[in-house]
C-alpha cells in the first residue's frame, strides 16, 4: 500500500481524528489548542460523515492541517460505496456526498489513506484503521509492540474507533486521539491529543462544545435523530 512520506521540522503537535463534519466541536478544539505552542496538526482521517457541516470542516482542513489522511467515511463518500455502513451512517454519507462542493470532494479524493512522517529522527506512521487494514478497528486491549513493526516506526497514530488511548512501549508508542466529532467512550466532549515527539510526551484532552447546536442542525437537515442524540452521551 502506498504511503506518503513527509519530512517535517515541527516539535509540538496536535493529533486529531474522526471529526465527522462536526464544526462546533472542531472550533472548540482549536480554541483549546491556543493554550499550547502548537507547530502543526495531524489528522488521522474521517473529516466527514454523520454530522451536518462537511464543507466547513473540509475547508478548515485544507487551510490548517499540515498532514491529513483519508478515513473510511471519506472514501465511502468519494467512491459512493456504503456497503459496509449501517443504515444511519449510509444515510448521512449519501447526504454528505450530495452536499460537498466539487472542490472539497476532490480534496478528499486526493488524500492518501496513510502517511509516514520523519521528525528529528522520530519516524511516525498515521493510519485510520490498522497498518494492515485501514478498515480494521484497533482497540486498546488489542495493542502490542508488533503494530509498530508494520511501518518500522517509533510512533503509530490510529483513529477509527473514536476511543482515545496511549500505550507506550520500550520501542515506541501507539496512540489514538479519540474523536473530535463523535466520541464513543461515554464522554461526550471532543477529544484531542497533544504530542511532543522529541520529548516523548503525550496527553489526551477533552473539550466541551455546543452539542445542542449540532443536534439542532442535524434535525433541520432531516438526518436521523439518533445522530444528534448520541452526541449528548458519547456513544
Amino acid at each position: 500500500m502506498f504511503k506518503k512520506l513527509f519530512i517535517i521540522l515541527f516539535f509540538m503537535y496536535a493529533i486529531l481524528s474522526d471529526i465527522h463534519g462536526n464544526l462546533p466541536a472542531l472550533t472548540a478544539v482549536m480554541e483549546k489548542l491556543k493554550e499550547f505552542e502548537i507547530d502543526g496538526i495531524i489528522c488521522a482521517g474521517d473529516l466527514v460523515g454523520y454530522n451536518p457541516y462537511p464543507n466547513e470542516v473540509v475547508e478548515f482542513a485544507k487551510k490548517h492541517f499540515y498532514v491529513c489522511i483519508r478515513g473510511n467515511h471519506d472514501r465511502a463518500v468519494v467512491y459512493n460505496d456504503f456497503r459496509k455502513f449501517n443504515t444511519y451512517a449510509e444515510i448521512a454519507g449519501r447526504w454528505t456526498r450530495e452536499r460537498l462542493t466539487p472542490e472539497n470532494m476532490m480534496y478528499l479524493e486526493k488524500l492518501s489513506d496513510n502517511a509516514v512522517l520523519v521528525l528529528n529522527g522520530v519516524k511516525i506512521a498515521v493510519h485510520h484503521g490498522a497498518p494492515f487494514d485501514e478498515d480494521f478497528y484497533v482497540f486498546e486491549d488489542m495493542v502490542d509492540e508488533s503494530l509498530l513493526e508494520y511501518d518500522t516506526v517509533d510512533v503509530l497514530i490510529l483513529g477509527h474507533t473514536h476511543i482515545p488511548f496511549i500505550k507506550q512501549f520500550k520501542n515506541g508508542v501507539v496512540l489514538n486521539p479519540g474523536s473530535v466529532g463523535q466520541p464513543r467512550d461515554g464522554d461526550w466532549r471532543a477529544s484531542v491529543c497533544i504530542a511532543d515527539f522529541e520529548e516523548q510526551r503525550y496527553e489526551i484532552f477533552r473539550v466541551e462544545y455546543d452539542v445542542q447546536t449540532v443536534a439542532k442542525k442535524i434535525s433541520e437537515e432531516s438526518l436521523p435523530s439518533i445522530l444528534g442524540e448520541r452526541l449528548f452521551h458519547g456513544f
